[in-house]
């Protein structure tokens, strides 16, 4: 059975505990501007929107890539980056729909979550365990479309304000 990542903004904190684990892991830094993970904080509110590769099934990065550097794996959906072919574009960063690319701030190849080859180590060290790695089912992919539908209109009053 495959896996799905459910990001629940309720319980986040906004610790950015995820982004340093994340950038720890793939960069062997603590940085969160070199995570795959971003966490969007609204002071008023004290909510947290987190923001990472939805693994979607339209995957418009790859369609947008000029250079063909991304690819999906069609099992998993994680979408894998050729910094040898990237140029550094953004092109892929300007389609996402989940606002879940960036790039990295020395090179300028797209940092994607690749969900840590199928054991995301953002989960494990997400304490107020708003991040969850559970078995894929019907109702788990409806909650996730829930949840990240939640994150998207939180997203968007936030940007809104700014």
């Amino acid at each position: 059975m495959s896996n799905v990542l459910l990001v629940d903004m309720e319980k986040c904190t906004g610790c950015k505990q995820c982004a340093l684990a994340c950038s720890l892991t793939k960069e062997d830094l603590f940085d969160p501007l070199r995570s795959r993970i971003k966490i969007l904080k609204r002071e008023k509110t004290a909510m947290s929107v987190q923001l990472l590769c939805e693994q979607c099934s339209g995957h418009p990065c790859t369609d947008a890539c000029p250079e063909d550097a991304l690819t999906r794996d069609e099992g998993t959906g994680i979408i894998t980056v050729d910094a040898d072919l990237c140029t550094g574009c953004g092109a892929c960063a300007k389609v996402c729909p989940y606002h879940a690319i960036r790039l990295h701030p020395e090179t300028e190849v797209p940092l994607i979550c690749d969900l840590c080859g199928g054991d995301p180590y953002c989960v494990q060290h997400c304490v107020p365990e708003a991040l969850m790695w559970v078995d894929e089912t019907d109702e788990r992919v409806k909650e996730k479309k829930k949840l990240r539908a939640a994150r998207m209109a939180q997203y968007k009053s936030i940007i809104e304000e700014s």
